[in-house]
């Protein structure tokens, strides 16, 4: 009897570690065999590296090419079923455990909307949100010169110049947050920038926050799946806008919402979504505003430009030909992201109009401002539009490099 049950047991141990076995070699093989059999089938998620691997020639410089790529952490982020991993944990890490921690890339809230919390290695909109520590008087100062600085030199020229800054999503929607990034303190880093620029100097920087708060009592103005503003939040803050430049440019008057008629999309997910890898799985409807008053009269214009590592990608530019554009002002705009939403809205109003989406501010430079596209399109107007994140510097003191140069600035 003891004979009969210690094989039994020695069976099934054998079983348990066969199918251990099988089960470990089918996870380890199973990326490289999708991969075989079905060539760049992994999902794309929202990250950086995602570019194809150059091909290999008979050319020895394709082949440093192709080795620099596999070096560079090519086949990292391109194995089979990594996208699916990815999404998986996801799901489950947001969804199903309902993690909040802020060292996630994306938190949800309330109700099912998403937050963008990590953007990048040194930036978290989440603990900076809820941070009560003043933002240092360094960096501000910083700020102040340099949109001064930007201000003077477009007024030597003749050009109004105007500064715009589109509120992060946690910052219009505090309530839809985890009760885990309630804010402690209402005096946020924004506040406590804006109310600097505006005791240090004369800037015109226009704050959307109050136009937003009010538009969102009519129609939800941001996407749940995504960090961005809908044409709902994007129509009130180019009305706002628009009322800054009005000052300067008095011939200028912005379209009511009774000039759009507002038609949904469904099916397309947002940054967020993509991010988690679950862009399948979220879809959502987007929101297009139609121009019902005699049509929109601007059209996308061709702009040569060189390649330039300081722009995210190369400058756009849109323009309204014949008589309806005569007399209309010219306009540049410096922008990131958000700027999507605006930039129909803003092509109405303007002859000839273009749009550089340049990429952010580090801890160590301001973003772009590309003096010489300006004073090659000679405009009446020049719009330096920031998100939130990209527009207030983190709450880290300065380096000592960075204070260094700072205080000689200030002796000279």
């Amino acid at each position: 009897m003891v004979t009969l049950v210690h094989g039994a047991v020695s069976r099934f141990r054998n079983a348990v570690v066969f199918a251990s076995i099988a089960v470990f070699l089918a996870l380890v093989l199973a990326p490289g065999v999708g991969e075989a059999l079905f060539p760049n089938m992994a999902a794309h998620i929202s990250e950086s590296g995602q570019g194809t691997l150059p091909r290999l020639g008979a050319s020895p410089g394709s082949w440093v090419g192709f080795f620099n790529a596999l070096r560079g952490g090519y086949l990292e982020k391109h194995f089979g079923f990594r996208g699916e991993l990815i999404g998986w944990y996801n799901y489950v890490n947001t969804y199903l455990l309902k993690s909040s921690h802020s060292g996630n890339p994306v938190v949800m809230g309330r109700d099912g909307w998403l937050f963008l919390s990590q953007d990048g290695p040194d930036r978290n909109l989440l603990e900076d949100f809820r941070s009560i520590a003043p933002l240092p008087e360094a960096k501000m100062r910083r700020v102040l010169d340099e949109l001064v600085a930007r201000r003077d030199w477009c007024a030597a020229r003749g050009i109004v110049y105007l500064a715009a800054v589109a509120p992060n999503k946690n910052t219009v929607y505090p309530e839809k947050l985890p009760k885990a990034f309630s804010r402690p303190s209402q005096d946020s880093h924004l506040d406590q920038l804006l109310r600097y620029l505006s005791a240090h100097s004369r800037l015109d920087v226009v704050d959307l926050r109050a136009v937003l708060a009010e538009a969102k009592k009519e129609n939800p103005i941001f996407y749940v799946t995504d960090s961005h503003w809908n044409a709902h939040g994007a129509f009130a803050a180019y009305r706002e806008i628009m009322r800054h430049l009005e000052r300067s440019l008095p011939g200028l008057r912005a379209h009511e919402r009774t000039d759009y008629t507002a038609v949904e999309y469904s099916g397309l997910p947002g940054d967020l979504a993509f991010l988690l890898g679950l862009q399948k799985f979220l879809p959502e409807p987007r929101v297009v505003f139609l121009n019902a008053a005699g049509g929109a009269k601007a059209r996308g214009a061709t702009y040569p430009a060189a390649p330039d590592a300081r722009y995210f990608q190369p400058p756009m530019a849109s323009e309204i030909v014949g008589p309806a554009g005569e007399n209309l002002p010219r306009a540049v705009f410096f922008h990131d992201s958000f700027f999507w939403e605006l930039l129909p809205f803003f092509a109405e109003h303007f002859r000839f109009a273009v749009y550089a989406w340049v990429n952010p501010q580090t801890e160590m430079e301001p973003r772009f401002f590309d003096k010489e596209l300006i004073e090659r399109e000679k405009p009446d107007v020049v719009v330096d539009e920031f998100t939130e994140r990209y527009f207030v510097p983190s709450g880290r003191p300065l380096q000592q490099a960075q204070r260094t140069k700072a205080v000689d600035a200030k002796t000279r």
